[in-house]
């Protein structure tokens, strides 16, 4: 097993790889699981993770969708549901070390960010050219919003360092942050206030 030194990604491969598929980086390094012995077992934890991180997100859609066709009841066990299989999730991610300081977390995800607002613009050409529209422009806005993480995540090192509390608000639209203070709208999509939820 292999670990990128650049974004922290884990790569299950008997040879070194050339470069990171996340970041491109040519600088992978021997990574050793502790108590973890195998391929195959490392390699069912990286596809449980996935499958449980893919059923925790499917099941909080379907928890808006139990809402709005006012089965509230529904919608709380799909919350709930999702709530375990994050919980799946994340023991899947630290058992495979994916989890590791803050520092360290925060200079992966700044990374992985990075990688994402590269990616979309071949996603966005795509579906304009297949006549996607509506696709294109919710990869715009994705693509938009990640830039912004990017820019989060190092000024969230800053605010660590100089010890800084900070309010974070969310679009229910298109998912730009805010980081301090609720706008009046939202600079990706046009959102009203209203649409932002306060992260707790």
């Amino acid at each position: 097993m292999w670990k990128c030194t650049n974004c922290h990604h884990v790569e299950l491969a008997a040879d070194k790889p050339e470069r990171c598929p996340v970041c491109g980086a040519e600088t992978f390094v021997s990574h050793e699981v502790p108590g973890i012995k195998g391929t195959n077992t490392l390699q069912n934890l990286k596809h449980g993770f996935i499958a449980e991180s893919q059923a925790h997100f499917r099941n909080l859609a379907f928890a808006i969708k139990a809402e709005e066709e006012g089965y509230p009841q529904v919608a709380r066990l799909f919350r709930a549901i999702a709530e375990a299989e994050g919980v799946h999730a994340f023991n899947h991610l630290r058992l495979l070390g994916g989890v590791s300081s803050t520092q360290e977390n925060l200079e992966s995800a700044f990374e992985r960010e990075n990688l994402a607002a590269t990616t979309y613009p071949q996603f966005i050409k795509e579906a304009n050219e297949e006549e996607n529209r509506h696709v294109a422009m919710v990869f715009s806005y994705s693509r938009d919003v990640e830039r912004g993480h990017a820019k989060l995540y190092e000024k969230a090192l800053e605010h660590m360092l100089g010890d800084v509390d900070t309010e974070y608000y969310v679009c229910g639209v298109c998912g730009y942050v805010s980081d301090g203070e609720l706008p009046d709208e939202c600079p990706i999509c046009g959102a009203p206030r209203g649409r932002f939820r306060k992260v707790a």
